[in-house]
């Protein structure tokens, strides 16, 4: 069974190219600027958890669009947009305003609770 795409393939690249600035905007909306996750402390759960929400609404976003146009060029193109805009705010995240350096978690951070002791977020 062949499988007809719906854009012709000049209009392809320009279908990718809107998918990759409809990624953008959804990393923009869901965790801000990078600059502002780069001058917050490093692994901030507010911004952990908006650059996951971002990235799991972008691998929906570009997977929906995909199989509307049933066209591999916005897959390749929204896929590639997801791994770069979620690494580089990754990167911010983990990074220390003070030092400029990546910030090493160590092991105290991943204690155990002991029984009995309730669950405490991590400061």
């Amino acid at each position: 069974m062949k499988i007809n795409a719906v854009f012709k393939p000049e209009n392809s690249i320009i279908a990718g190219l809107a998918t990759i600035a409809l990624v953008g905007a959804t990393y923009q909306l869901d965790v801000g600027p990078v600059s502002q996750v780069h001058a917050s402390d490093a692994n901030f759960g507010a911004n952990s958890a908006g650059i996951k929400k971002a990235g799991y609404t972008s691998l929906v976003l570009v997977a929906g669009i995909t199989l509307l146009a049933r066209d591999p060029n916005i897959l390749i193109l929204g896929g590639a947009a997801i791994i770069a805009f979620h690494s580089h705010y990754r990167h911010a995240d983990l990074v220390n305003p003070a030092t400029n350096m990546v910030e090493d978690a160590g092991p105290s951070a991943y204690q155990p609770a002991g029984p009995g002791t309730p669950m405490q977020a991590v400061a």
